[in-house]
C-alpha cells in the first residue's frame, strides 16, 4: 500500500449504491458488509459475489444513450410487432 492510499479516506457504500469491483471490473448494488468483506450483486439481478473493501469505488455514471436506453442504464429492447390472439381476431 502506498503512502496516498493509506492517507485517502475508504469509501464506505450505503446499501442500493452502485459500486465498481476494481478486481474484477464489474459493477454491482452493494448489499451488504458481513466479516470484512463486502457483498455485491448484479444489477440485472443474480448471484451476490463479495469483494474486498479495498477493491470498491462508486461506480461511473452510466452513459446517457438518448431516448433508446432507460435508466437502468439497460438498451430497450425493440417493439415488437402486436399478437394476434391480444386484442384482435384470433385465428382458427
Amino acid at each position: 500500500m502506498n503512502p496516498r492510499q493509506r492517507n485517502a479516506a475508504a469509501y464506505r457504500p450505503h446499501a442500493g449504491d452502485r459500486v465498481l469491483d476494481r478486481r474484477t471490473g464489474r459493477t454491482g448494488i452493494y448489499m451488504d458488509t458481513i466479516g470484512g468483506e463486502h457483498y455485491l450483486r448484479p444489477e440485472s439481478g443474480g448471484r451476490e459475489w463479495t469483494a474486498d473493501p479495498t477493491h470498491v469505488a462508486p461506480a461511473p455514471a452510466p452513459a446517457d444513450d438518448g431516448p433508446d436506453s432507460d435508466p437502468t442504464g439497460r438498451p430497450r429492447r425493440p417493439a415488437r410487432g402486436r399478437c394476434r390472439h391480444l386484442g384482435g381476431e384470433r385465428a382458427g
